[in-house]
C-alpha cells in the first residue's frame, strides 16, 4: 500500500482516503452478509440428518410409520397453542403426527409416505424437546463426591480464614454462601429427568459409561487422581462474582477425558444438550445461590442474585491446597436432597474400586 497515494472513496458526495490493509482489501471482495434463515424446513437438511438409527415400518398399503417415546411434559410444546406447532410440523414434513391426549403417557407416532419426511419430523421434534429441556428445572446431576475427611478439614479451614479476615472488608460475604462440607463434589453434567423412564435411561447410561468409558481410561492410567488446589471464579470480575471454586489439577487430563466422554454419551441418548465446550472441572466452594430457599430457586429467572467481592480471597488463597483423592465413585445425584451421610441422595452410583 502506498500511504502517499491512498485509494479515494466517495460516499454520499464526500471523498474519503482509504488506508486499508490486505485483510480489509480481501474482505471487500467477499459476498455481502446475509442473515441466516432460522426457519426449519424439511428440505434444508443434508443427508447426514437422515441416517439416524430409527425404526420405520410399513403402515397400510403405501405409508410408513415411526413410533418413539417422549415424556408427556413435552407434549404441550410439540402441540403448541391451538395445535399450531404440530400443524406446522405436519405441513412442512408432509406427515401426520399422533400425540397422546394431554396428561396421558404414551408414544408419539409419525406417519408419512416416505422415510425422509418421517425422519425430518423426528429430527424437528428432537430439536424442540432439546430446547425445551434447557428451560425446565434441572432434577439430577452426575457427580463425583469429594466429602472426604481431609478435604472437608481443609475446606473448613478455608471458610474460617475467609470469614475471620475478610467478612468485614469484602462486600457480600456471608457464612450462608459457603458450600455444605458434606456436599463437596465435582459436577460432570446437570440433567433434567422428567419421568421414571428417563431416570431408568440415565441409570443404564451410567452403567454403560462405567464399562465402556471409565474402566478403559482407568486401565490406561491406573488411578485417576483428583487434586484440588487454588481458587478461581466463573466470571471475569472478582469484585462482582457469584461463584468461587477450587481448581482441579488434572495433569494427564484423564479426568477431563472421562467427563467429556460421559457427557457425549448422555447427549447421544437425548438426555443432555450438545455443547462444543469441554466440561468445566471445578469444585464450588462459595455460591450466592446457596442463600436462596427451594421456592426461590424454582423462580430463579425472576431473581437477581447478589454478588460478593472475591478479590482479597483469591489473592490469599491463590494456591491453597484442599486435598487429593482417587476417583472411586460417580453418582447420579438428586438435587435438593440429603442422604444419611450428608451428601445428596443417589438415584444410582457406580463404584470404581
Amino acid at each position: 500500500m502506498n500511504v502517499l497515494k491512498p485509494e479515494l472513496i466517495w460516499v454520499d458526495g464526500r471523498c474519503y482516503r482509504l488506508l486499508a490493509n490486505t485483510e480489509w482489501s480481501n474482505a471487500r471482495n467477499l459476498s455481502p452478509y446475509v442473515e441466516d434463515n432460522c426457519q426449519l424446513n424439511c428440505n434444508d437438511y443434508e443427508e447426514e440428518h437422515y441416517d439416524s438409527d430409527i425404526e420405520i415400518v410399513p403402515h397400510g398399503a403405501s405409508k410408513f410409520k415411526h413410533t418413539f417415546y417422549v415424556p408427556k411434559s413435552f407434549f404441550p410444546f410439540i402441540i403448541g397453542s391451538k395445535n399450531a406447532v404440530r400443524k406446522k410440523l405436519e405441513t412442512e414434513t408432509k406427515t401426520t403426527i399422533q400425540i397422546p391426549k394431554m396428561g396421558q403417557d404414551g408414544d408419539i407416532v409419525i406417519i408419512g409416505s416416505d422415510h425422509k419426511g418421517i425422519m425430518t419430523a423426528r429430527h424437528r421434534i428432537n430439536l424442540l424437546t432439546e430446547a425445551t429441556r434447557k428451560r425446565l428445572q434441572c432434577t439430577h446431576f452426575l457427580s463425583v463426591p469429594l466429602n472426604e475427611g481431609r478435604i472437608i478439614m481443609n475446606f473448613n479451614m478455608f471458610k474460617n480464614d475467609v470469614l475471620t479476615k475478610f467478612e468485614k472488608t469484602s462486600r457480600g460475604l456471608d457464612k450462608m454462601i459457603f458450600q455444605t462440607p458434606s456436599k463437596l463434589h465435582l459436577t460432570i453434567a446437570v440433567l433434567t429427568l422428567l419421568d421414571e423412564t428417563e431416570k431408568k435411561q440415565a441409570i443404564e447410561a451410567l452403567n454403560y459409561c462405567k464399562d465402556h468409558i471409565v474402566k478403559p481410561i482407568m486401565e490406561k492410567h491406573q488411578q485417576i487422581h483428583i487434586c484440588l488446589q487454588g481458587t478461581d471464579i466463573l466470571n471475569d470480575d472478582p469484585s462482582e462474582t457469584n461463584v468461587l471454586y477450587a481448581k482441579i489439577i488434572d495433569t494427564d487430563e484423564a479426568l477431563q477425558e472421562i467427563a467429556d466422554k460421559i457427557t457425549d454419551h448422555y447427549h447421544s441418548i437425548g438426555l443432555l444438550a450438545k455443547t462444543k465446550r469441554k466440561v468445566k472441572l471445578h469444585v464450588t466452594l462459595m455460591n450466592t445461590k446457596f442463600m436462596l430457599d427451594d421456592e426461590q430457586i424454582e423462580q430463579k429467572q425472576k431473581i437477581t442474585l447478589n454478588t460478593f467481592d472475591a478479590t482479597e480471597i483469591m489473592k490469599a488463597h491463590e494456591n491453597t491446597f484442599f486435598g487429593e483423592i482417587t476417583l472411586k465413585e460417580i453418582h447420579l445425584s438428586q438435587r435438593h436432597t440429603i442422604s444419611s451421610n450428608g451428601y445428596y441422595q443417589a438415584t444410582a452410583k457406580i463404584s470404581l474400586d
